[in-house]
Order: C-alpha cells, then structure tokens, then sequence
C-alpha cells in the first residue's frame, strides 16, 4: 500500500500538516496548530506542525506521534494499516472517523497501487465512456472470456456493479489519466478454478492500443505482491485460452507456472465451452526473481 496512506486511511498528502511542511508554509502551520490544539484541548505549537507522513520515514507531528489512539494501537497490533486488522469493521477507536471519512476506510479497504508509469485505482463511474470505448473492442473481451459492451451505458453499469467491489482496479496510464484496463482477483467462491479457500484467482485485460508495451505484466506484478504480501493468500490461479498465448506470456514473466491442467470455466460469459490452461503461483516461490 502507498505509505502515505496513514494507519487510518486517510490520505498523507491532503493533511495540512504534510501540505504546510512540503512547502515550509508558516501561516499554515500556525493555524493548523491552532486548530489542532482547540480540537483535542491541548497545547499544539507551530513547531510541531512538521509531518512527512503517518507511516513514511521521517519527522511526525506531536499529535501523530504522542496523541493519535489510532496510530499508537496499529503499531502496537503490528499491523501495517488498520486495514490488516480484523477488528477495524468492529473497532470503536478507529470507527468513529471513518463513520464522518468513508474515503479513509475505502483506502484502506482497496489501496491504490502504482509504478512510476501506470497506476491500479479503484473504478469510477465517470470512467464508463473510456471503458466503452477499449470494451467495445470485438478483440479484447473474448480472449478474456466476456462479450463486447454494447453502449456507454453498459459500461457505467458494469462499473456500478461487477466491479463495484475491493478486488477489482482500474490500470491508468499516468501520463493521460485515463484508465486502458482492468485487473483484479477472486477468491474460491467466485473462481472458475476449484481452488482453496486461502487461495485467490487473478484475470486482467488491457486495452488493444497497450498490447505488448508490458503494462499486463507491469499490472500482475503489483496484484501478485498485494495478493501475497498483504492479504496473504497461498496460492494465486491464473488460465488463458490456448490461442491467447500473449495473456499466457504475461503469466509466465510474473512466474507462474503451467499445471498441465485444462479447465472448462462455466462462469465465463463467452467461452464457457472452450478448455483453458490453468497456471499456479505459490507464495513460497514469489522470491524467486521475476522474468524479463
């Protein structure tokens, strides 16, 4: 998860803390000590205002660092966000701000994930136009086992309700913004894979313009690390269509190996008919290095 994401989920980089010690802004600082002090009835000076992040290397303010019951009880759990704690959906520390912050526990609950070319986001309905405009594409649904999306309409529903969830990103390339795929992962009531219950499978697709630019591979890179460092799960499950050896490639960069399994997945849209490869990889393999 992006470190400048706290403990609670908020964002770093929109605290006027942060702001006001990136750009050495003293008035900020002053009046954010003064409001800091009146909402928790202590003394904060302007001094103190001096943040580079809840969970970054760096200096922290005196209410993160001596104040905070929310940051004090994660690191004192051990857990790298309240997110990785079970008890966050029950917790009355951290509940009351994200009673009056639903963006914090949704931060927390599907983090945004990113490279210095592309970025995992989660979906957005003003997405639906451009989603349209790759989905429609008569080449790329049905390699992925769903039909094309007829209508711009079709789109935003989609986005209002598959991918509506905590498991599936939009894949933006940065320099535009503009989402040119998707990727996510299921776990072992969703799969087409018999797979277990510490187990997940993952799918993606990326728009026809971005074939073979490595912006799949650069995507399941960053899912398989999430999936196994942060949710930590066992085993991730990939399959393809035999003719769609580029998808299968994409599979073997990232380290997946074939099982020599062929699978008929019944939860495909189009396709359900037609066997597909199953690839594996275990978590005791992710330190393997990576190919190229």
């Amino acid at each position: 998860m992006n470190n400048m994401i706290a403990y609670c989920g908020l964002d770093c980089t929109k605290c006027d803390a942060y702001i006001a010690t990136k750009n050495d802004d003293q008035s900020l600082r002053e009046r954010t000590a003064q409001l800091w002090g009146q909402l928790n009835h202590v003394t904060i000076l302007p001094e103190h205002i001096n943040c580079e992040g809840c969970r970054a290397d760096g200096a922290k303010t005196y209410y993160c660092s001596e104040l905070c019951a929310i940051r004090q009880c994660a690191m004192r759990k051990g857990v790298a966000t309240c997110g990785a704690c079970p008890e966050m959906d029950h917790c009355e520390t951290v509940g009351a701000l994200h009673a009056n912050r639903l963006e914090a526990k949704r931060n927390l609950q599907q983090p945004v994930m990113e490279t210095e070319r592309i970025m995992l986001r989660p979906w957005r309905e003003e997405d639906a136009e451009v989603l349209y405009r790759y989905a429609s594409d008569p080449e790329v649904g049905p390699r992925a086992g769903w039909p094309p999306h007829r209508s711009v309409d079709e789109s935003r529903e989609i986005i209002r309700t598959l991918f509506a969830n905590d498991h599936i990103w939009a894949i933006v390339l940065k320099g535009s913004g503009e989402p040119i795929g998707c990727i996510g992962y299921y776990t072992s009531d969703e799969s087409n894979i018999g797979i277990g219950p510490r187990d997940a499978e993952v799918g993606y697709w990326v728009s026809r313009p971005c074939w073979n630019r490595g912006i799949a591979t650069e995507a399941l890179r960053m899912l398989i690390d999430y999936c196994f460092h942060e949710k930590g799960f066992r085993t991730l499950w990939a399959d393809y269509f035999p003719d769609n050896q580029a998808s299968g490639r994409v599979m073997q960069k990232c380290g997946f190996r074939d099982t020599g399994q062929l699978n008929n997945c019944s939860r495909l849209a189009i396709g359900s008919d037609r066997p597909v490869k199953v690839m594996r990889l275990d978590n005791r393999d992710i330190n393997c290095q990576f190919s190229t």
